[in-house]
């Protein structure tokens, strides 16, 4: 599994959209220098984020981004992955070992490959709204009236954020993690 900064960066900056949706669009000077991240850097983010249609870039006197699509509609998965640029689980870990990577030959892939794919189910599961408002600083603030373009098809309903349900992955999350743990440590 690869998840690099520039992956980190892109949801902190699209989180950063989501909290601040009234004062869209929202430049990426103003993004960066409240993330703390380096303003050229995130400028080629965000040239990511535009060509995977997450957001769209806004010209005039009111300039700067917001999104394309419901932040609702976003996955993590599916941000990280255009991010970094293909599948985020590709391969064992192990990688040239003499199993064949098979879950019959070795028991290390079929734990492997059973907790990428819990990983992968929390990621797909997660979205950038979501995870903008489950930090405990914003988990009981509601959502704001709409997070997307305003001259997008889809509107918005206002809603509350689904911690129960993050937080439900969450433990099913940690449970099959220590699951996973006390097979390998059983060998």
């Amino acid at each position: 599994m690869k998840i690099t900064k520039s992956a980190g960066y892109a949801l902190h900056a699209l989180m950063y959209m989501v909290r601040h949706s009234t004062q869209l669009p929202a430049t990426v000077a103003t993004i960066a220098k409240a993330e703390g991240v380096p303003s050229d850097y995130l400028a080629k983010i965000f040239q990511q984020l535009v060509k995977a249609g997450f957001v769209r870039s806004v010209r005039g006197k009111k300039r700067g981004y917001v999104f394309a699509r419901p932040p609702e509609q976003i996955s993590l998965l599916e941000l990280f992955e255009t991010i970094e640029g293909g599948p985020l689980f590709d391969d064992c870990f192990l990688r040239h070992c003499e199993c064949g990577g098979t879950p019959d030959n070795c028991r290390i892939f079929s734990i492997w490959t059973d907790t990428t794919r819990q990983i992968k189910e929390l990621l797909e599961e997660t979205t950038v709204a979501t995870a903008a408002w489950n930090h405990p600083q914003h988990r009981f603030l509601s959502l704001p009236e709409s997070l997307a373009d305003p001259k997008s098809q889809t509107k918005i309903k206002p809603a509350a954020p689904k911690t129960a349900g993050v937080l439900d992955i969450h433990t099913r999350n940690i449970r099959a993690l220590e699951d996973t743990k006390s097979i390998l440590t059983d060998q």
